[in-house]
């Protein structure tokens, strides 16, 4: 599993993020708030005009009408019967006590009434072949870019290499005009008193705006990190960049790990998932308000 998601689906979403990029980078100007929001937004209207113009409406609008009616000539049918009970929404009877004619009816009713309610299922389902799609890369591209608070200049980071179960001795950090370190920069190789397996920790320094290489040399290798500092705007830099598959000497610098904040600290209002509480109340929330408006079945 550890293996699709680096070497299969971080790649492709690599690819799939750039038109986001386009699409959608202009939200990173705002704060988390109303970036999500907007993104939200658009998500909305995305899976709104997708099933209004993405299935057949006029089909669904009649099987709609059908099953209407199929409900109201059912309710005829059991008032029918010499016992039964209504308390407004659904009608109780006896089938014994039906006649025969309105139990044809019935029945003859139930059984349309399933085979257009299956119809109207599939016709309705299959804009999702693109929403679901859609909407999972919007997601996980709004995780990556504005789920987490961009490096300002200034800032103090921590960062933690993630070494194999074999590995020993000492990593070490380059500084660069960009990112200086806080600590030393030769950290030893161990398991910190939270645990989390064997590390090597430093704190660095963003001085300035840029894309700035952060070098990381461990285990008789080196490795290189991106990480993007900007005084306003930006996106944050991937939380963890996983550099190398299982060893067989169990030895190697396997991730880098940033530490970053949360764009949104978890709340009552976010139902606890941060800011993937609030997309998802925003887009679910304005594609109610757009499939009344726009008339979709």
């Amino acid at each position: 599993m550890d293996w699709i998601y680096t070497h299969v689906l971080l790649p492709v979403l690599g690819v799939l993020y750039v038109p986001c990029d386009w699409v959608l980078g202009w939200t990173e100007r705002f704060s988390p708030f109303v970036a999500i929001t907007i993104v939200g937004v658009i998500s909305a209207l995305a899976i709104i005009l997708v099933q209004k113009y993405g299935s057949d409406q006029t089909f669904l609008g009649a099987c709609k009408a059908d099953l209407k009616f199929l409900k109201k000539r059912m309710k005829e049918a059991k008032r029918g019967a010499a016992y039964y009970s209504d308390d407004g929404e659904n009608i109780t009877i006896d089938p014994s006590s039906l006649s025969p004619a309105n139990l044809d009816i019935l029945t003859r009713a139930r059984a349309l009434s399933g085979r257009i309610g299956g119809k109207y299922m599939w016709a309705s389902l299959k804009p999702a072949l693109w929403t679901v799609p859609l909407i999972g890369v919007i997601g996980l591209w709004t995780g990556s870019r504005l789920g987490y608070v961009p490096i300002r200049p200034g800032q103090e980071i921590a960062v933690a290499a993630h070494f194999e179960d074999q590995a020993k001795g000492f990593a070490y950090v380059l500084p660069t005009e960009g990112l200086r370190p806080v600590t030393a920069p030769i950290a030893a190789i161990e398991i910190p008193q939270d645990g989390g397996g064997l590390q090597a920790r430093w704190k660095l320094r963003a001085e300035k705006e840029g894309d700035h290489r952060l070098t990381v040399r461990g285990a008789g290798r080196s490795y290189d990190v991106t990480i993007p500092v900007a005084a306003k705007g930006g996106r944050p830099p991937e939380p963890v960049t996983v550099l190398n598959d299982l060893t067989p000497g169990q030895d190697q610098l396997q991730a880098v790990e940033i530490k970053l904040a949360d764009s949104l600290p978890a709340a009552w209002w976010n139902l606890k998932m941060q800011w993937g509480g609030l997309y998802l109340i925003v887009a679910v929330g304005m594609a109610l308000v757009l499939r009344s408006l726009l008339g979709v079945h």
